[in-house]
């Protein structure tokens, strides 16, 4: 996997961005819960400075990853598009403090940062929490299982037929 180390502080002040395309494959994390390794993400990080001059990364993530459908356990292609905020802070006072500011902005992060930051991390990161908690096609493409359901004979049917043959045999 690439390796994109970035100063946060000095990035959002600078007004800096990166981005790049990574197969799925390089990210282990998410690889672990896909269908398989295929698919690519497209990235992008931008920094800014808020209104109150802190630190903040635009991290957008993209592209199609293979998961596992919940009702017929077939692969599905999922789009992932998902666009955050994440805050840095110095400590985890500051943190806080930023947490409590920003109680009704729903899609901000804060994250606590040395001075390092792994990009790859934080694409890694969004591309996990983007994913849906039960993946399941609309309409599941393979029907075979409906028809094994009309075909298939209650087992009480099959105790029925035996109850007449050894009816059967008694009257004999």
């Amino acid at each position: 996997m690439n390796s994109y180390l970035i100063d946060p502080f000095g990035f959002c002040k600078n007004s800096e961005s990166i981005g790049g395309h990574t197969p799925v494959s390089e990210l282990e994390r998410l690889a672990s819960v896909c269908a398989d390794r295929s698919g690519e993400l497209i990235w992008k990080v931008s920094g800014s400075l808020d209104n109150h001059q802190r630190p903040c990364l635009l991290l957008n993530v993209a592209g199609s990853v293979n998961l596992v459908c919940q009702r017929c356990l077939d692969s599905l292609v999922y789009e992932l598009d998902s666009t955050t905020t994440v805050m840095v802070a110095k400590t985890e006072e500051e943190a806080d403090e930023i947490e409590e500011s920003l109680e009704d902005e729903e899609a901000v992060e804060v994250i606590v940062s040395d001075g390092k930051v792994e990009v790859m991390d934080l694409v890694e990161d969004e591309a996990l929490l983007a994913l849906p908690l039960s993946a399941r096609h609309g309409i599941c493409p393979d029907s075979s299982m409906d028809g094994w359901k009309e075909k298939r004979e209650s087992p009480f049917a099959a105790l029925k037929e035996l109850a007449k043959k050894v009816d059967g045999q008694k009257n004999e």
